[in-house]
């Protein structure tokens, strides 16, 4: 890990969105609307973690990890209103010294923070789609791939292709995850078994029944920014879209039409944390982004992770497992 890293104050920028005259409209298109109150609602989002289940162990000031990451959102979820955790993928790693009890290690590392929604990247098909179904039948939060189909049977692997999360006071937010495409597997992935469908069409199918069924829309697209930003210039009607893949990293506002994206694909250093006001209709009225890098000196070890690094017999730090060369067992 890149140890001269911008020791920016503990959060980053911090400034107002305003809510765009689209997003005032409607958004049910002519449904009888269901009683809502406003809301304030907070996002935490991450992607792109790449195995870096660990802190660095830097000398100067350790950063990252999912230890950190589990402070901060335990921390967060205390005080916040409604709080959102979402995950935009490629959280395994192609490191031919990652092992599978690394990768089991990332989903109760989840598990403990509180991840609500996790769409899969290319990443996470490493050891086989049977072993990321296992993993994924064990875990305690959503995982959603729209377009990622069984091969005999069309319909999703994971399940659902998106889930709907109520917020107090009744408004309601559907999440749903796509993987590009165009994306290029390792060739030792067996895809024998699944198939990676259309993105635009396989989301133009699942909007109206999501506009039906809530207020706000999140799309988790394992895409990358610059195709994420050009299916958005014809796709318009998500809110937010959290942007994984390619490790993005987006410090200030950005939109495409009415559509605010979010990334923060740092390897672990940082998480993003997005606050809204919405008004009844399920309307931005405000809101504040933050990027916060995890560093020792802000946030402290989980204790429940550091407890779970002692069951899986796995280095704290990535600088003890360079020394020591553990990480179990590996890929053949």
């Amino acid at each position: 890990m890149n140890r001269s890293i911008n020791r920016m104050a503990a959060a980053a920028a911090a400034f107002a969105v305003l809510a765009s005259a689209a997003a005032g409209c409607s958004r049910n298109g002519g449904e009888t609307k269901r009683k809502t109150g406003p809301a304030e609602l907070t996002i935490l989002f991450s992607s792109d973690l790449l195995g870096r289940i660990r802190s660095c162990g830097c000398t100067v000031e350790d950063v990252g990890g999912l230890g950190r990451r589990a402070s901060y959102t335990k921390r967060i979820r205390a005080t916040a209103k409604n709080l959102l955790v979402l995950d935009a993928g490629d959280a395994f790693s192609l490191d031919m010294g990652y092992s599978q009890a690394e990768a089991e290690f990332t989903f109760e590392g989840f598990n403990v923070i509180g991840l609500d929604v996790f769409t899969p990247g290319e990443m996470e098909f490493i050891f086989g789609l049977p072993y990321l179904q296992a993993l994924v039948e064990n875990s305690s939060f959503d995982v959603v791939s729209a377009n990622i189909v069984d091969e005999e049977t069309g319909e999703p692997v994971f399940g659902r292709r998106y889930v709907v999360k109520e917020l107090n006071g009744g408004l309601r937010v559907a999440i749903t995850g796509v993987l590009d495409d165009t994306v290029r597997f390792p060739g030792y992935i067996d895809r024998s078994r699944f198939r990676v469908e259309p993105v635009e069409s396989t989301l133009r199918s699942l909007i109206p029944s999501m506009r039906k069924e809530a207020d706000f829309l999140i799309l988790l697209s394992h895409m990358g920014k610059e195709r994420t930003v050009d299916l958005l210039g014809r796709v318009e009607d998500f809110d937010i879209a959290i942007v994984g893949h390619d490790k993005p990293l987006i410090k200030r506002e950005e939109r495409v039409g009415r559509t605010l994206l979010l990334a923060t694909g740092g390897q672990g250093q940082y998480i993003g944390s997005m606050t809204i006001n919405l008004d009844a209709e399920g309307a931005f009225t405000e809101g504040r982004l933050r990027q916060v890098m995890l560093t020792s000196k802000e946030h402290e070890m989980d204790p429940e992770i550091a407890e779970l690094f002692r069951i899986y017999g796995l280095p704290l730090t990535d600088k003890e497992k360079a020394r020591t060369g553990s990480g179990r067992e590996h890929r053949d």
